[in-house]
């Protein structure tokens, strides 16, 4: 965990008054140089991700930004949640540190990838490249599950979608690591914040996807029964400039020794992109 430690961490003031989480390292004084700008899926816990981001952190200017859903963010009862202002988020951001939009790369992961698609179609952000893993048109929550937190009061729907989840993934996610990162998320859950962004289960971001004018790199993994394959392809249809990366594991892409080849394969796209 070499990034979380060694990064500055800052609250960022957005324009609704809401403080957004971002963690971020750089070369020199500023954030010209070749970026990565990296989104997380809903929910997801720091550790999923923080072998890639120590390997990006090796090799680029890095910025991390916490989505609103993440327990890191101290939302306001009146700030909205929702993917439109997610996706006004990474543009702010991006305006704080003054980030050269001809040399920033963005990789979005599962619905991290509509708050991107979101901000690019809207023309809000112009990044040189984009990178979605595990992308899909609608959000994958079990909507049963979201449907619990309005019949019950919060502390029953937190130990009854623990379980019903938890059945969930044992059928949905392969045995090994990345089975471990979804039940971290489990053990996380605050069902007062799913509440106040329910409205990012509900999303379709066909329109957005279709809009996108950035060169896109798809990651498909074929052994991902979550991110299912069906879905990377419909997302592929919809983007005018898409190419498919195929790894060939959950684990290539979030854990050693895969993230370190892993890398090497990223590099060689970005150098391919041309700039802006």
């Amino acid at each position: 965990m070499t990034f979380i430690k060694e990064s500055t961490k800052e609250y960022i003031l957005m324009s609704d008054e809401q403080e957004v989480h971002c963690y971020y390292s750089k070369k020199k004084n500023n954030f010209k140089g070749t970026t990565i700008f990296f989104m997380q899926g809903f929910g997801s816990g720091v550790y999923s991700w923080t072998d890639l981001w120590d390997e990006l952190y090796g090799e680029f200017d890095l910025i991390v930004m916490d989505p609103r859903e993440k327990e890191t963010i101290k939302l306001k009862k009146k700030s909205k949640c929702t993917i439109q202002r997610i996706a006004l988020d990474i543009a702010e951001t991006l305006h704080h540190f003054r980030v050269d939009e001809k040399n920033v790369f963005i990789i979005g992961s599962s619905i991290g990838a509509s708050y991107i698609a979101h901000s690019v179609s809207k023309g809000w952000i112009k990044p040189r490249g984009c990178f979605f893993a595990g992308p899909s048109i609608k959000p994958r929550n079990p909507k049963f599950l979201l449907r619990l937190t309005f019949l019950f009061p919060n502390f029953i729907v937190d130990k009854l979608a623990k379980f019903v989840a938890g059945k969930y993934l044992q059928n949905k996610v392969t045995e090994g690591f990345q089975r471990k990162v979804f039940f971290n998320r489990i053990e996380h859950i605050d069902i007062g914040r799913w509440k106040q962004c329910i409205s990012i289960s509900n999303w379709d971001a066909s329109e957005d996807f279709k809009q996108m004018d950035s060169v896109v790199y798809i990651i498909r993994t074929t052994g991902d029964k979550y991110h299912e394959l069906n879905s990377t392809e419909e997302v592929k249809q919809l983007i005018t400039n898409s190419h498919i990366i195929d790894v060939p594991s959950y684990d290539y892409i979030h854990v050693k020794p895969g993230v370190k080849e892993f890398i090497g394969i990223l590099k060689d796209y970005i150098h391919k992109i041309p700039s802006n």
